[in-house]
């Protein structure tokens, strides 16, 4: 950790935590590492600080007297974050100073410029002068730093990107030499010397930057930009405990100010958008407008980055704001750029989580990614899958590991019982205990040898990656297997027992299906409308299809009759701007967009207006419908069904020849629509044997609900034609059998049942 250290650093640091241990303290602190310092007298730095009465000593004295000792010592070794800035802080210095290694000298200046901590504040009860001391020893050892680059008011509102390359804080970047080229391009011109980065969330945008960071400090930059600092700067902090009016307007000036003179500072403002109207509260000025001006005259150089939404909504409409920055569109990366970059982070990951990620894995992560995660962006998605699949695959293997704990406990708790039954003159019960622990004590023995053996780590797999995907997406993955295949099976088995007479249109939809599981999916959703007369079993049919793939959750329901009139597009789409109800979150396609895996049900589609029959043309055709707000709601992973009574209500017999059903579907349909819905199925009309068996199934599963009752119920063999009769089902279809058996059989069931029946037998009825 510390071998670009010298010698003496690293034993002052090694010191420290015997300063801390000596000291019983829980933490390592600046205190422990001036301590460690002076327990060194042979140093020049000791010597010089002993002409200020500072010695180990005292030193140590002061610390006993203020602090005291602990009552136990740690057995974690853990800096405070102060002495983590320390360290930071002298290794970016001796960066900065192109030196090989950090001395004592630059931690001990570190800990002085820090100017806060337990070292300084028990200097300063010795009556130390601290400002005296730092001039003292800058002089000496190190040329001395400026006061204005010490004490900058931006260093209170932001971070320095320089510093997190130098301690690797920021992982690589690849795939993106393009847009870094671009930066550095527009960062290159005399003036509107401004990049803003505008993309989806998740793309990259702060990693570009980051990238350029990097670029600085290893110097594989032009000339201009060597010695430059990308300081990234967070809006909100600059807002924070401005209670008066000017008192934002005065602190960003200074600010400006303090860039302007320095020279190599570059900001970066990520969510640059925020920057309109903060600050600006009871009149007063706001930010985009006291930075106009130095942006205009190329005083102060910033990078903004923001998304194509906030771009639209907050700075293309400030001119003036806009035409300050150059904009750089940051895309998606395709999969080629995607597998690049996550194979650049894949040793970090591995080493990390201690797992091995094979490549085969990394590609497996993509295309999951891909086809189920639809509402994020590549690289983050899969990036993400990939840190939350090596954190499931550790734990798992910490789990395995860590029954020496579990053992160790049983046995602690062993011997307290061994040693109350001994207490309590119970010595034949102690006897037993004794024995157990030896048992459990040679367990654990033989447990920490095979622990000692070093075993491999963990390898991920495809299996644990679609684990992780179905927690986040709550959609079932299945791989090409056997598994697989009998899903599939039990889908067509399923739909053929809950939807009578349609045989040939659930093999067809089956084997739709195969081909979406087996991965030859379109870049649309598949498509598909049902045509046939009412109560057929259309609707049923993609219920049930959805709940056995998907689950109800998944299943998006559109009743289009409530489409009838143009206005009624805002219900699917949001309103527009400067109407009520503008940016609504509760519409259509926000549930779309909330499961973009999901089966789609637009029902009665020759009821909806032409307006909105062309939203789902845009589905059908690109996969992507944009709302009100200008959004991206994807439908590549849905399957689309449609449903009509279109031709035929009009036949006598349920039946229309090809010609007569295109013509009808023509005539409300465009050709353009129908031509991108992948089938049209024709439903037939039930037949007497098909309503029948509907009938005797719906009256079967009403005797097991009251047999579940403890009531028996049996039916008369001329109930089911007496049902038939009165369903008129050449008409209807199997609409009106469940209002029948409601109002003839539930009914009379019921009346029995308060009689004191339980046994019951139902009749026939009047089919009339």
């Amino acid at each position: 950790m510390f071998s670009k250290f010298s010698e003496e650093a690293q034993k002052s640091l090694l010191l420290a935590r015997e300063e801390m241990i000596k000291l019983r303290h829980p933490y390592i602190g600046s205190e422990h590492l001036l301590l460690a310092i002076l327990s060194n007298k042979n140093l020049p730095i000791t010597k010089m600080l002993s002409k200020y009465n500072i010695n180990y000593e005292n030193f140590y004295n002061e610390i006993i007297k203020i602090m005291g000792k602990g009552t136990k010592v740690s057995s974690w070794f853990l800096y405070t974050p102060l002495l983590k800035r320390i360290i930071e802080n002298a290794t970016f210095d001796s960066k900065e100073r192109k030196e090989k290694e950090v001395t004592i000298e630059q931690l001990f200046l570190s800990l002085l410029e820090e100017g806060e901590g337990v070292a300084i504040r028990l200097l300063v009860g010795m009556n130390i002068n601290i400002d005296a001391l730092y001039d003292d020893f800058s002089n000496k050892y190190i040329v001395k730093k400026s006061k204005k680059e010490k004490k900058l008011i931006i260093n209170d509102f932001a971070v320095n990107f320089n510093k997190r390359v130098v301690v690797g804080e920021i992982d690589p970047v690849s795939g993106r030499d393009e847009e870094v080229n671009r930066v550095i391009e527009i960062l290159s011109r005399r003036t509107k010397n401004n990049p803003l980065l505008i993309g989806e969330a998740g793309v990259g945008k702060t990693a570009i930057v980051e990238e350029l960071s990097r670029r600085i400090v290893n110097g594989d930059v032009p000339k201009f930009l060597q010695n430059k600092k990308i300081l990234s700067v967070s809006i909100a902090s600059l807002v924070s405990g401005t209670k008066y009016r000017g008192e934002f307007e005065e602190r960003i000036n200074k600010i400006i100010k303090e860039v302007e003179e320095d020279g190599n500072i570059i900001l970066f403002i990520d969510e640059v958008h925020t920057i309109v109207g903060a600050g600006g509260a009871e009149g007063a000025i706001d930010a985009s407008n006291i930075l106009k001006p130095s942006l205009a005259r190329g005083k102060i150089k910033i990078i903004g980055a923001t998304t194509n939404e906030e771009y639209h909504e907050y700075i293309e409409r400030d001119k003036a704001l806009d035409r300050r920055f150059q904009k750089i569109n940051v895309l998606e990366p395709d999969v080629e750029k995607t597998k690049k970059m996550l194979m650049n982070l894949k040793p970090l990951y591995e080493s990390f989580h201690n797992v091995v990620i094979p490549e085969e894995v990394i590609d497996y992560i993509i295309e999951l990614s891909n086809r189920y995660i639809q509402n994020m962006r590549n690289p983050d998605k899969s990036i993400d899958i990939m840190d939350e699949v090596c954190v499931k695959a550790s734990l798992e293997s910490k789990n395995k590991d860590d029954k020496t704990l579990e053992l160790n406990n049983k046995v602690k708790k062993i011997i307290q019982e061994k040693n109350k039954a001994v207490q309590e003159q119970d010595f034949e019960e102690a006897s037993r205990l004794k024995d157990e622990q030896y048992k459990l004590e040679n367990e654990l023995s033989n447990m920490i040898v095979k622990k000692s053996v070093k075993k491999p780590l963990p390898v991920i797999t495809k299996k644990q990656v679609a684990k992780i995907i179905e927690l986040k997406t709550k959609i079932p993955i299945y791989e090409v297997n056997n598994d697989t295949k009998a899903l599939l099976k039990k889908l067509n088995k399923n739909l053929k027992e809950k939807i009578l007479g349609q045989d040939e249109i659930i093999n067809s939809i089956c084997a739709y299906t195969r081909k979406i599981y087996f991965g030859f999916k379109k870049d649309k959703p598949y498509s598909f409308l049902f045509v046939g007369p009412t109560g057929v079993g259309k609707t049923l049919f993609v219920k049930e299809y959805a709940t056995s793939l998907y689950g109800s959750d998944n299943f998006i329901r559109i009743d289009m009759s409530e489409y009838k009139e143009e206005y009624s597009i805002s219900k699917l789409l949001g309103s527009a701007p400067g109407y009520v109800g503008y940016r609504d979150n509760n519409t259509v396609m926000e549930k779309i967009r909330n499961h973009p895996n999901c089966v789609i049900l637009l029902d009665e589609i020759e009821k909806a207006s032409p307006a909105v029959i062309k939203v789902f043309l845009q589905a059908l055709d690109e996969g992507v419908v944009h709302d009100a707000v200008g959004r991206s709601i994807s439908f590549k992973n849905a399957i689309i069904f449609m449903t009509s009574n279109l031709g035929c209500n009009n036949s006598s017999i349920g039946f229309m020849d090809d010609n007569s059903l295109n013509q009808s579907l023509k005539d409300f349909l465009s050709v353009e629509f129908l031509n991108r819905i992948d089938k049209v199925f024709t439903f037939k009309k039930l037949d007497e044997v098909v309503v029948k068996k509907i009938i005797n199934k719906k009256l079967n599963m009403l005797k097991k609900q009251y047999y579940d009752k403890d009531i028996n119920v049996v039916f008369s063999k001329k109930i089911v034609d007496n049902i038939l009769a009165k369903s008129n089902y050449l008409e209807y279809g199997a609409r009106k059998i469940d209002k029948i058996i409601e109002e003839e059989v539930e009914n009379y069931i019921m009346e029995e049942i308060i009689c004191g029946n339980s046994s019951i037998s139902v009749r026939e009825f009047s089919g009339e």
